[in-house]
């Protein structure tokens, strides 16, 4: 895959697994940044019955915080086509576990909670009141 920011691409992975998103309250929003390109984020942002995806530039010199996302994962460029291929998020997980994707929160624990992302972490291995947490 040459273009890693191709919407069309992560909207339809998005649309396919739509299941996995579940929970999260309208405006939720979930960054992915890829490793080596500061300066752009892939963004989605929870709708009533869908997710829409954009592509947030200019982020060269910024800090983020939950301004711009409430959660965001960094990832390697080169684990992009497949991601876009796990409407399960099985390998999302497995890399999850290696740390070739890492999670930070911008949202403090309660917030999170309160948001709707318990059962989306969860998912995925990360638990807001016990066990292993975003490690954030």
């Amino acid at each position: 895959m040459d273009d890693y920011f191709n919407i069309d691409e992560w909207q339809n992975w998005v649309d396919k697994s739509f299941h996995m998103f579940n929970g999260i309250i309208e405006g939720g929003r979930i960054g992915f940044l890829l490793e080596g390109f500061d300066d752009s984020m892939i963004l989605l942002t929870i709708g009533v019955n869908n997710v829409d995806v954009s592509l947030v530039n200019g982020l060269a010199d910024v800090n983020l915080d939950k301004s711009h996302a409430d959660i965001v994962f960094k990832v390697y460029p080169s684990d992009v086509e497949d991601l876009l291929e796990d409407y399960d998020f099985e390998i999302f997980n497995e890399l999850l576990e290696k740390e070739y994707i890492r999670l930070y929160n911008l949202l403090d624990v309660e917030e999170l909670d309160y948001n709707g992302y318990e059962h989306f972490l969860s998912r995925l291995g990360f638990y807001i009141n016990g066990g292993p947490y975003c490690g954030i």
